[in-house]
């Protein structure tokens, strides 16, 4: 048996593109591909059926599913001997509160659209009815217009609050009702069902000298929103 040496030096991923690498893992998509298709079943799947649903050999799957089993992430049947997930996953994502992962992959991506819009910008949340702002990244310009983070809103006089109450929009462009003078272009991240449900705002001075235009904010944020949704593996 050939066993290729470990590669002494592996790619830093901070030195990586922003496109994500195309590597092949084969097990371990075979792996996710049972998860998901067990997940998505509303009853227990024999190996069989996962073997047809999968487009996959009994032989090949069946290993897989002995090591899913073993960590607890399948329970197996023993009469039927039909498989179903666990909770196991539903553990390893409470470990984690999504409101704190929002937080982690939100800020690189909302550093970039200041640097690069030179406004600044902030993340909210409908709380207990009000909206409320979570993360804000400051402009790099002398004078800025920042919403404080802890602020709360009433949710219908705000572009984020009406957005995240509507059912459906994945953005919107309007003039604060607020603050006199100012516009605002605002993002969805995330789903009214989903984990995470959030906006991703610019507030800007549309009297101010060289003030951006609406399209093009609305392109940074969905940019922006689009690389927060991939990080937190939900789906466009």
């Amino acid at each position: 048996m050939n066993v290729k040496p470990q590669d002494a030096n592996p790619p830093d991923p901070r030195s990586m593109s922003e496109k994500t690498p195309s590597y092949s893992v084969p097990a371990l998509e075979k792996g996710l591909d049972i998860l998901e298709a067990l997940a998505a079943s509303p009853v227990s799947l024999s190996l069989a059926e996962l073997a047809r649903d999968l487009d996959r050999g009994s032989a090949e799957i069946f290993r897989m599913l002995v090591c899913l089993e073993r960590r607890s992430y399948l329970r197996r049947d023993h009469v039927s001997g039909k498989y179903s997930p666990t909770l196991r996953l539903f553990e390893i994502a409470h470990a984690h509160p999504p409101l704190k992962v929002l937080l982690d992959v939100a800020t690189e991506p909302m550093r970039r659209v200041t640097l690069k819009l030179r406004e600044s910008c902030h993340l909210s949340v409908i709380e207990r009815g009000k909206l409320l702002v979570i993360a804000r990244e400051d402009s790099p310009e002398s004078v800025r217009l920042a919403i404080e983070v802890g602020g709360r809103f009433e949710a219908k006089q705000t572009a984020s609050g009406r957005l995240l109450l509507s059912p459906t929009g994945a953005t919107m462009t309007a003039r604060d009702e607020t603050i006199e003078g100012v516009d605002d272009a605002v993002v969805r991240i995330g789903s009214p069902d989903a984990a995470v449900h959030a906006a991703l705002a610019v507030s800007w001075l549309h009297s101010r000298k060289g003030a951006k235009k609406s399209s093009t904010v609305l392109a940074e944020l969905k940019a922006a929103a689009r690389e927060i949704e991939a990080s937190l593996g939900l789906k466009p």
